[in-house]
């Protein structure tokens, strides 16, 4: 009945009354573009690799946090996967007050820093990057604001925080990836760190790096 319905809206069938409907001899086809249609114009966009659960007890700057400190935060139904949303978004709030990135005020309102994110997004790449360096022994630098960095772009980590590229090769730093350093794996790369990002200068000479 729901398909018949979306089809009637699309004038596709008619109906007739509540047990009857009038279907076209044409009706395969046109039910067939109308599907083609409807593909076309569909989108998605991946918000997030990790799933409520793990949003929820994170150390890095997850959607929820995104969520949590925009002005412009998603519209949520209140049932099904939306009531979910709203839940864990009640609970990753007391998380980030247990964790002192949020407070409540006198009214009980909760507030949170303006800098959430980027705390967040660099507690998470600092304890990764030790981690790493512990794995590898090689020595892990988190790059300062307005800070040069150069080396061999030579993989990516996957951080709750987003994807970042590793960049070495005597000692590695996490920086936030961007597609276009598909075609420089291997190569060294260099920029300024602003703004939480890089402006990335992309050279061709080579060298070794580190893979994770």
């Amino acid at each position: 009945m729901r398909r018949l319905e979306a089809l009637r809206r699309a004038g596709i069938v008619e109906r007739i009354d509540a047990d009857q409907w009038r279907i076209p001899g044409d009706f395969a086809e046109r039910a067939a573009a109308y599907d083609a249609r409807s593909r076309r114009q569909a989108a998605v966009q991946v918000l997030t690799t990790l799933d409520l659960e793990a949003q929820i007890g994170s150390d890095g700057a997850t959607w929820l946090d995104r969520e949590l400190t925009s002005a412009s935060a998603t519209p949520l139904v209140a049932t099904g996967f939306g009531a979910e949303v709203r839940a864990a978004l009640i609970r990753r709030t007391e998380v980030l007050i247990s964790q002192g990135h949020a407070w409540r005020s006198r009214e009980e309102s909760v507030l949170v820093s303006k800098d959430l994110v980027a705390r967040l997004e660099r507690q998470e790449v600092v304890r990764v990057g030790k981690e790493m360096e512990s794995r590898t022994r090689v020595p892990f630098h988190l790059p300062e604001e307005d800070g040069h960095i150069r080396g061999v772009f030579t993989g990516t980590a996957q951080l709750a925080s987003g994807k970042f590229a590793v960049e070495g090769p005597y000692e590695f730093a996490l920086v936030p990836w961007r597609p276009v350093m598909v075609r420089y794996r291997g190569r060294e790369i260099g920029g300024i760190v602003r703004g939480g990002g890089v402006s990335w200068n992309f050279t061709r000479q080579r060298g070794l790096g580190i893979g994770i």
